[in-house]
């Protein structure tokens, strides 16, 4: 095989010559200059510098070289032709004027694609087919310049080649002679000729101390001494100069010896003679002969035996080598073959560590690596075998830390230059990957061998500076370069089909790598690239059939490792599916028993600690990892990123922040790169949530920004973008963005919920609850899932199907809470605190004292371990059951006022009693209302104002109209539906009043946005002004019966309130209906506003201004028969400053009321009788004078006060009540209440604040 010298020289041409001499006149400078910008391709420079020495010269050579080259250069071949003529036209003809002519007819027709085709074939080591390529673009011409000198580089290497390329290169270096290019090229073929390789080898050493070709001439130089086997007499100089140099050289003074030593046997026997200079010509199989030809008539001759023992050796058959020199060593005379018997052990035990590594069998490897080591330490195979050994098996640090040390001892060791490019890519350093590629010289490059596997590494590293810049397009274009260069790569095909997954592009990801790997889809690399891919995907599963198809025999210890970890992984999911599920014990019991499985790997602890903490032990899945962190003198930076990753979780952000700033500036693997990005990544949002929970939603949005920018199409990044919209109140746009999401993965139960959080803020209640469905289908064993859902159900007033959820949840966790009992059975420590930590591991053999009291921790007692109080699901469930909770509530009620006896005047006293309770969503609830009302007796001089009036007085002057009072009890249902805001009840006021009439109402309570809401309604309900308009009145006198009116119609209201102002405005319209009373009908109109002076958790002020209108049709004040008894107004407007503060204690809370301000009262006169003109005649007739009452107008300031209070007695006992005055200029209410509430399930809760006290049904 030829490749690596064919290699070398596509890229000799990248040498450009020195000027022989300094410049030392102005043409000289200018052509310095114009080769200068030339060679770094800066054209404007270059023409500018040869136009300025063609007006020196008009004719000089390299002037019109060098622009014609520009022309060509720019495919402007008409204008590089006009310099061609130029140059053709001087005599003698200059060479340029062959090389132009050349450069034109490379760059005519598709002589440049046959240019790459012919270098194509060189690199797939097929130089004849190259070389017929090249013969076509010389058109039977000379070669010319850079190319000549790449074609006869190629042309040495064939058979019988060099006898063109001999001469060739010789005239190339007469029109060249200080080309070091040339030289060097020259003088490595001189030396792999046996008649010419003493002066090739003098030229290399001779070269090897030039500044621009030494390194490549010193290897070539040390190359040709290998080639020339052990020395003979004549060829000792030359090893002796080589030594000079680098006396450290053990391989070749080694080969010195065994020359000197072969040298010493001749003349002693023809076949050892012979045998020996075949060995010199490194003819092995005539020295083989020669030498057990001599064996056979003397066995034990020392020479024949080394001899054939260096035989053995270059057919590494080392441990044939190491037996027979050793014999020659024990012969008489054999001490010179213990140098040579010390190197064949050394090989041979590189040769065994290499076959260790082969079989996976790395501790052998190592320890055979070790012992060449300290059989010769200065030689650089065994440091090169040992750096190549710690990379494979990831010890990165320690792998680079070597091949910089042998680089430090011979910077041009092309093997370890070569290990620390590889490892820097593997490391994710690309920039220092490249610059080290730049360090290499073209003829290095080949030596690497596989030029397009060279071009296709440095394309991956051009693309990892490309993603870490955030330019995913660029990164793209480089990847694509690179399997284009290597297009049976199969890294390459995954790096590239990452990238493409990443950019959101799954399917063309997918297209990616089956079109990469159709040509042999099950060899085992592209099995374990489907792998990778497959668990890029979250799907294990998959990646474990993959795996599986690779046979045992045939994987790598990569293969195996993930194999195993797979395996590993899949009992940790299975722990953490029970955790989902909400048996956390179980999934404790279940992951300590993998602690030992996972020994001291990264991924294996993070995984085992992550699931702890979904497990609910956060601080044992960071112990766990804070153990082995301690071990490490330099804590492997996967494992740091894994104990970040839980810390994470456990809200350490602090800590977090510190060990991302530590890790910022080391020097970290590709795999450990995307893990600190990813921890970065999580970071960031989660920092950006904590911003938006604490209100400071643009720096949330700037701290969010490089995620976003970075992982554009990341549901993590997007949902947390979605959160922070919510937070700014656009919940459409928030919905906006899980759109998408959802498409891409709808069957993701934490998107589908996020979706529903948001469809809850805007009001979408048909989404939110199509989304809710489908995570709870999709999560039915997450107990997350159903917590939140359930969350979000209560949103939604759906609150029997949250309370089904956390039931079902908590079942679960109590259930797997008594899988710990056994452990907490025993009873509590008396020495120690009543709650401690609840470490539950339980050992064979108990802990030391002294590690009993530095831990300080015992498992829990009974009654700790019993009640997991502490978990979501649970506290949610206890505060919505509480909520939920049946009632049954007992008041008393007393209301009275000042007005006349047996008219306006009543004292209404009730006893109320509800029994409230769940059905589903909704809730019902049973109400009977017992009522007594007493109006008392109708004063002599009210009697002509009340029922018959003037004519029943006069007719029966000592006659009472009879008491005025009536009791009764009412009945009635009630039913709210929160998810819709949605109230209604319907009942009849008091069963054995005068008139017991249906009353009832439906109202409509729903939120416009996030701090408004409007209300509408439409009832029936009693007017509880009056005896007469609440249950009726009879006058005995006439046995006239007139009253219970009722307001028949419609109220909206609008309010505001974002907890620092509020406003509101209402409206009504209502028309009033009773039993022989003339019909009315009221407007009303109102607003108000109001400040919050205080607005804390547990206390409330605010102070406001409120303004009512309010108008009936007609005067319905009076009592006479015909008239509702109820107070009336044509115009009424009040204006009023109210102030109210509310405050809470652990068991009290109460509120305060007051109000004051202006009313303007106008009402109308009145008929005695307004339904009945034979009554309104006779009394007019018995009154000598029309029966009216007169109408009035006044303004007056009135208050209000009223007080408000609940204590809870205990867990499910509360007692209550209301105490209130209204205070106008002619009328004075007084009410109060006390009530009695039972609670089915215990309550804990905070109270209520503003306290809502217990109210009659009849309280409107």
């Amino acid at each position: 095989m030829i490749r690596a010298p064919l290699l070398a020289t596509l890229l000799t041409g990248l040498l450009t010559p020195p000027l022989a001499l300094a410049a030392s006149t102005p043409e000289d400078l200018l052509i310095e200059q114009g080769h200068f910008w030339q060679a770094r391709k800066n054209a404007p420079r270059a023409q500018e510098t040869w136009n300025k020495l063609l007006e020196l010269d008009a004719q000089q050579p390299e002037a019109l070289y060098g622009l014609g080259l520009i022309e060509v250069q720019a495919a402007r071949l008409p204008a590089a032709q006009a310099y061609l003529r130029r140059l053709q036209a001087l005599k003698p003809l200059p060479q340029q004027a062959l090389q132009l002519e050349q450069d034109i007819a490379l760059a005519s027709g598709d002589n440049s694609q046959r240019l790459v085709d012919a270098r194509q074939l060189v690199s797939e080591d097929k130089p004849v087919q190259a070389l017929a390529l090249y013969r076509q673009l010389f058109a039977g011409r000379p070669p010319q310049g850079d190319l000549a000198r790449e074609y006869y580089d190629i042309l040495a290497y064939t058979p019988n080649g060099w006898q063109e390329a001999g001469p060739g290169i010789e005239r190339l270096r007469k029109l060249r002679p200080q080309d070091p290019a040339l030289m060097l090229i020259q003088a490595k073929h001189l030396a792999r000729f046996p008649a010419s390789r003493s002066r090739g080898i003098q030229a290399l050493a001779d070269l090897s101390s030039r500044k621009d070709i030494g390194g490549e001439a010193a290897e070539y130089w040390r190359q040709a001494l290998v080639w020339s086997g052990p020395p003979g007499p004549a060829e000792t100089p030359l090893f002796e100069a080589y030594l000079r140099q680098h006396p450290d050289d053990a391989e070749l003074r080694a080969q010195l010896d065994k020359g000197r030593a072969l040298s010493r046997s001749g003349g002693l026997d023809p076949q050892l003679a012979r045998g020996i200079e075949a060995l010199r010509r490194n003819e092995l199989g005539e020295a083989e002969s020669a030498f057990q030809a001599r064996l056979k008539t003397a066995p034990n001759d020392a020479n024949a035996l080394g001899g054939l023992g260096i035989v053995r050796q270059r057919q590494e058959r080392f441990s044939d080598a190491e037996d027979l020199l050793s014999r020659a060593s024990r012969q008489p005379g054999g001490a010179r073959w213990q140098a040579p018997l010390a190197e064949v052990r050394y090989w041979a035990l590189l040769a065994q560590a290499r076959k260790a590594q082969q079989a996976n069998d790395f501790t052998t490897a190592h320890a055979r690596v070790e012992q060449a080591l300290r059989l010769d330490a200065k030689r650089p195979e065994a440091p090169l075998a040992l750096a190549g050994l710690q990379a494979q098996t990831g010890q990165l640090d320690a792998a680079e830390a070597g091949y910089r040390r042998i680089l430090q001892q011979d910077p041009r060791n092309l093997e370890a230059r070569r290990g620390l490019i590889d490892l820097l890519a593997e490391s994710d350093r690309p920039a220092e990957a490249l610059r080290l590629l730049d360090t290499l010289t073209p003829a290095e490059r080949a030596k690497l061998g596989n030029l397009d596997r060279l071009k296709a590494t440095q394309a991956l590293q051009e693309a990892k500076l490309a993603e870490g810049r955030g330019d995913l397009q660029g990164a793209r274009r480089a990847l694509e370069d690179a399997r284009r260069a290597d297009p049976d790569d199969v890294w390459t095909l995954l790096a590239l089909a990452r990238l493409q997954l990443r950019q959101g592009q799954a399917q063309a990801a997918r297209q990616t790598l089956d079109s990469g790997l159709a040509k042999d889809p099950q060899r085992p690399e592209a099995l374990y690239v489907r792998a990778l891919f497959a668990l890029e995907q979250n799907d294990p599963a998959a990646a474990r059939e993959l795996l599986d198809r690779i046979p045992s025999a045939k994987r790598s210890p990569a293969m195996n490792g993930l194999a195993a970890d797979l395996d590993f992984d899949a009992k940790v999911s299975a722990a953490r599916d029970l955790a989902r599920r909400g048996q956390q014990q179980a999934a404790r019991r279940q992951l300590a028993t993998l602690e030992p499985q996972a020994g001291e790997r990264a991924a294996a602890l993070g995984g085992l600690a992550a699931a702890y903490a979904e497990a609910g032990d956060v601080e044992r899945g960071l112990r766990l990892l804070r153990d082995v962190l301690a071990r490490e003198r330099t804590p492997d930076p996967a494992l740091r990123l894994q104990y970040g990753e839980v810390l994470l979780r456990s809200g350490a952000d602090d800590e977090v922040n510190a060990l991302l700033h530590d890790l910022q500036g080391q020097r970290l693997s590709a795999t450990q790169r995307q893990g600190y990005e990813d921890l970065l990544y999580r970071y960031r949002v989660r920092q950006a949530d904590q911003l938006r929970e604490r209100g400071d939603l643009v720096t949330a949005y700037d701290t969010l920004a490089p995620a976003l920018a970075q992982r554009p199409d990341d549901d993590l990044v997007n949902t947390a973008l979605a959160r922070l919209y919510l937070a700014n109140g656009d919940a459409d746009k928030a919905l906006r963005l899980y759109e998408p999401l959802l498409r891409r993965a709808p069957d993701n139960p934490r998107l589908q919920l996020g979706a529903a959080d948001a469809a809850v803020r805007a009001r979408d209640t048909a989404f939110a609850d199509r989304a809710l469905d489908r995570a709870v289908a999709l999560g039915a064993d997450d107990v997350a899932v159903l917590t939140d859902a359930a969350r979000l159900y209560r949103q939604l007033g759906r609150e029997g199907r949250a309370t089904e959820l956390l039931r079902q949840v908590v079942a679960v966790q109590r259930r797997d809470a008594e899988t710990a009992r056994p452990l907490a059975d025993a009873p509590a420590n008396p020495f120690g605190p009543r709650r401690g930590s609840a470490t539950l591991a339980s050992q064979a053999i108990p802990p030391t004292a002294d590690q009993l009291l530095a831990a300080a921790k015992t498992a829990p007692p009974a009654d700790v371990a019993e009640a997991p109080r502490d978990s979501a699901a649970e506290r949610a469930l206890d505060d919505l059951l509480q909520t939920r909770s049946a009632r049954i509530t007992q008041g008393l009620t007393v209301r009275s006022n000042d007005n006349e006896r047996g008219l306006g005047k009543l004292t209404d006293v009730e006893a109320p009693l509800e029994i409230d309770f769940p059905l589903g969503d909704v809730r019902l609830a049973v109400r009977v209302t017992p009522v007594s009302l007493n109006a008392g007796s109708v004063g002599r001089d009210a009697r002509s104002r009340f029922g018959g009036g003037p004519a029943a007085t006069q007719a029966a002057p000592d006659v009472s109209p009879g008491s005025q009072s009536d009791s009764g009890v009412g009945l009635a249902v009630a039913y709210s539906d929160p998810q819709l805001g949605l109230k209604a009840d319907a009942g009849t006021t008091p069963l054995g009043f005068l008139y017991s009439t249906p009353v009832g109402g439906v109202s409509l309570d729903r939120p416009l946005t996030d701090n408004s809401r409007y209300t509408l309604s439409a009832s029936r309900r009693a007017v509880i002004d009056s005896l007469t308009s609440f249950a009726g009145s009879e006058d005995a006198r006439t046995g006239q019966q007139w009253g219970g009116v009722t307001a028949n119609g419609v109220r909206g209201q609008l309010g505001y309130d974002d907890s620092q102002f509020g406003a509101y405005a209402y409206a009504s319209w209502y028309r009033l209906l009773g039993n022989h009373v003339a019909d009315n009908s009221r407007g009303e109109l109102g607003a108000g506003l109001y400040r919050y002076l205080i607005n804390s958790e547990d206390s409330r002020l605010t102070l406001g201004l409120s303004l009512t209108g309010i108008a009936y049709d007609n005067n319905q004040a009076f009592f006479t028969y015909g008239h509702g008894g109820y107070f009336s107004p044509q115009r009424f407007y009040a204006l009023g400053v109210p102030l109210t503060w509310s405050q809470r204690t652990d068991r009290w809370t109460w509120q305060l009321r007051g109000a004051v301000g202006v009313q303007r009262i106008v009402q109308d006169g009145a008929d005695f009788y307004p339904t009945d003109a034979r009554l309104q005649a006779a009394a007019s007739q018995a009154l000598g004078a029309p029966a009216a009452y007169g109408g009035q107008s006044k303004t007056s300031l009135g208050y209000s006060l009223h007080g408000a209070t609940e204590y809870q007695l205990g867990r499910q006992l509360f007692v209550g009540g209301n105490l209130g005055v209204d205070n106008g200029r002619d009328f004075q209410q007084l009410n109060g209440a006390v009530y009695l509430r039972y609670a089915l399930e215990p309550q804990d809760r905070a109270l209520a604040l503003p306290v809502s006290p217990y109210r009659s049904p009849y309280d409107n």
